[in-house]
């Protein structure tokens, strides 16, 4: 038997320590909150049979959250890693890993999903600046929202519209040169309808060598109400970001850093590392009231974007050679998207039906050069520097060469249903949802130092049915149970690159889920909670094993996921007035229950059965404590994010890299319609490294960013 990480401790004791207060008066409970992701539909948090967490802007702002992605720190079941600030925000829910870059989960905008031509979700591509708040349900959500969500969904909502004519500027500056103009205005426009906007600037310099960074972005959003007929949603955003990024740092077989010139803040990329973002996107949302008890939802939804990314792979180390090794590589992309939706909703007494039809269309170019040193050997266009100088040993030796022309087309239609049905204290829901994925892509003439490659296209099709079912019952006003099982799916298609080789017999990937929750509140409103267990079970794992400059794509493989997601809120004022806590905790227990194969290039057996899955912490949560101190305008807010161990290769070789961070804000408001924040990241400047592997064992280590501070001011008007 394990021994409990000394981080479920504190966690136990903070849940008892809520439970334990003595009642006060009655306030509006958090699971009251109104949500609509989980059922595409508007309920409150305690009648939704699934695990969800919401977060909303006014809280990631004041924890000086930049990036997109760190706002989902410390929720429950969910796992961040940021290889670097502003890029590659990896996001694993309930231990289910990423093959390539979030791949194993549906992302949405209003509603929309937000994939790539890689079948992948590049959360940097998203609006961060236009959203308003941000919905996470755990679990499988085929059946309400298609391919990709395997291990759960995350709904990005852009801000709403209010009817005041209000607005507001605000500024940041903080450390290693970081800056941040932003203003939004919302103003009534015709009878019923207002129009919101906002921009903002971005610009730092990094804490990690040529990490710099730049974006601009804007968002607009028109709101029109139609009278008794229902109401039309318009919106747009562009963003624009140039964000240089560092890679891997080297470690030795026990996942230790090997010392090396600039030390965490060293970079060792190509010269011009980075990627280069530009995206538009355009949303139409039309709400109609049909006829009493029905409802209609259109959703019409277009993107571009153009990408360039630059960014070496690192090649495993030898300290013998003296040498740092990043493969060279850059891909540009052009993508565009469409994508329409109409959903009906029906309530028949306590009876209520949803139906909806949807079509998507991405199409997307990829070209891929790389550029090193070949040698039909260990050097794969290898670009190598001298670890006492920092410079390139090898240019001399570079060649450059088109490994992909992709021209790609992936087009999804769907049907799906649902029907709830109340019987007194108990709710009974059913549904499915039917998918048809193709995807057609074009290789133009392309060539590796092997040779060249000749011209192809390469096309598969298939389906899936994605069931889903609950019950929930109301044990009384503030006590609800339930149970749930639902289905999730990815075409197993993988990035363009690896499709030249597809076998069409290949299946989708499959996973199955069930879980069983309580949620609610007590000691009149003062203390709210869920609670969740669950297990999920994938097979048929899309494979992606590394052959010369592309990949061989196999089903193999099985992986199960179990564990506990858990969430309380207090409010403390018996303590002291204007006192709250809240605490989340996860349970994570994720293993490969089958994962033996040869590797390609070399023949060799690796058999991972029964190991866990590497990069997820058995333990982890988040303790946060606010004060207000409303007679000086003062909020005072604390948190703590606490990781316990987890495996840094497949192998289990080294468990290790627990830590817990803290963070502080004191916010405050001298008068009316100005206040300014005050952001501490990393308090006590701990040195976090996220340790990555291989099929050999620890391989490298990305830093994490030291101690930051942050000051933001905000004038509304």
């Amino acid at each position: 038997m394990k021994p409990v990480p000394r981080i479920a401790l504190p966690a136990a004791s903070a849940l008892a320590l809520l439970a334990a207060l003595p009642a006060l008066a009655a306030d509006p409970s958090p699971l009251d909150e109104v949500v609509v992701t989980a059922n595409r539909r508007a309920e409150a948090l305690r009648d939704v049979a699934a695990s969800v967490s919401t977060v909303d802007r006014e809280r990631f702002e004041a924890q000086a959250t930049r990036f997109i992605g760190e706002e989902l720190r410390g929720l429950p079941g969910l796992v961040l890693r940021t290889n670097d600030q502003g890029t590659y925000s990896d996001i694993t829910l309930r231990g289910v890993p990423n093959r390539i870059h979030n791949d194993t989960l549906a992302v949405l905008l209003d509603g929309v999903p937000f994939v790539t031509g890689d079948d992948e979700v590049d959360l940097e591509q998203l609006p961060f600046g236009a959203v308003g708040r941000v919905d996470v349900v755990r679990g499988p959500m085929s059946a309400l929202y298609g391919r990709g969500a395997i291990a759960g969904t995350i709904n990005y909502l852009t801000r709403d519209v209010g009817d005041s004519r209000e607005g507001a500027v605000e500024a940041t500056i903080g450390s290693h040169g970081w800056r941040r103009l932003g203003a939004l205005v919302q103003t009534p426009t015709v009878e019923g309808g207002a129009l919101l906007l906002s921009g903002e600037v971005q610009e730092g310099d990094g804490w990690r060598d040529r990490t710099g960074r730049e974006e601009r972005n804007v968002f607009a959003k028109h709101r029109l109400g139609l009278g008794e007929w229902g109401r039309l949603n318009l919106s747009a955003s562009w963003v624009d970001t140039e964000q240089r990024l560092a890679g891997e740092l080297p470690v030795n077989a026990r996942g230790e850093p090997i010392p090396l010139p600039r030390g965490r803040e060293g970079n060792w990329n190509e010269d011009d590392a980075g990627f280069y973002k530009r995206m538009l996107t355009a949303t139409a949302v039309l709400d109609a009231d049909l006829a009493p008890g029905l409802t209609g939802t259109t959703r019409l939804h277009a993107r571009q974007g153009k990408t360039s990314a630059l960014q070496g792979f690192f090649n495993p180390f030898d300290p013998a050679a003296g040498t740092v090794t990043f493969t060279g590589f850059r891909v540009d992309a052009d993508t565009d998207t469409l994508f329409a939706e109409q959903q009906f909703d029906w309530t028949l007494g306590d009876l209520r039906l949803l139906a909806g039809v949807s079509a998507e269309q991405v199409r997307a170019v990829h070209r891929e050069t790389w550029i090193g040193e070949f040698d039909f050997g260990p050097l794969f266009y290898a670009q190598q520097r001298d670890i006492r100088t920092g410079q390139h040993i090898n240019r001399d030796q570079w060649i450059s060469d088109r490994l992909l022309d992709g021209h790609g087309r992936a087009r999804n239609y769907a049907a799906y249903a649902q029907g709830d049905y109340t019987l007194g204290a108990v709710t009974l829901s059913a549904g499915a949802r039917f998918d048809r994925f193709s995807r057609r892509v074009f290789y133009g003439p392309s060539a590796t130092g092997f040779g060249p490659e000749p011209v192809a296209t390469i096309q598969d099709t298939d389906q899936r049915v994605s069931p889903k079912a609950s019950a929930s019952w109301k044990l009384s006003d503030s006590l609800t149970a339930y149970a749930a099982y639902g289905e999730g799916f990815s075409p197993a298609f993988g990035p363009l690159w690896s499709f030249r080789g597809r076998d069409t017999g290949l299946d989708p990937e499959t996973a199955r889920n069930y879980e069983a929750g309580l949620k609610g509140d007590a000691l009149d409103g003062k203390l709210a909670f869920t609670l969740t267990g669950y297990v999920l079970k994938r097979e048929d794992l899309l494979q992606l094993l590394p052959v010369g400059g592309t990949a061989r794509t196999i089903n193999a493989g099985r992986q199960r996921s179990r564990g506990i997601e858990a969430s309380a809120t207090a409010d403390l004022g018996i303590l002291a007035e204007g006192l709250s806590a809240e605490a989340t905790y996860g349970l994570t227990d994720a293993v490969w229950t089958r994962n033996a194969f040869l590797e390609p290039d070399t023949g060799r057996p690796f058999d991972f059965t029964g190991k866990d899955v590497p990069g997820v912490p058995r333990h982890a949560g988040r303790l946060t404590v606010t004060q207000v101190l409303e007679p000086w305008g003062l909020t005072v807010q604390a948190w703590a994010d606490l990781s316990g161990d987890y495996a840094y290769d497949s192998a289990n070789s080294v468990r290790a890299g627990g830590h817990a961070l803290v963070n502080a804000a004191v916010t405050w408001a001298p008068v009316e319609r100005l206040e300014f924040t005050l952001t501490a990241r990393n308090l006590f400047d701990r040195k976090v490294n996220t340790v990555v592997g291989n099929n050999d064992g620890p391989l490298a280590y990305f830093p994490q960013p030291p101690r930051e501070v942050f000051l933001t001011a905000r004038l509304s008007f």
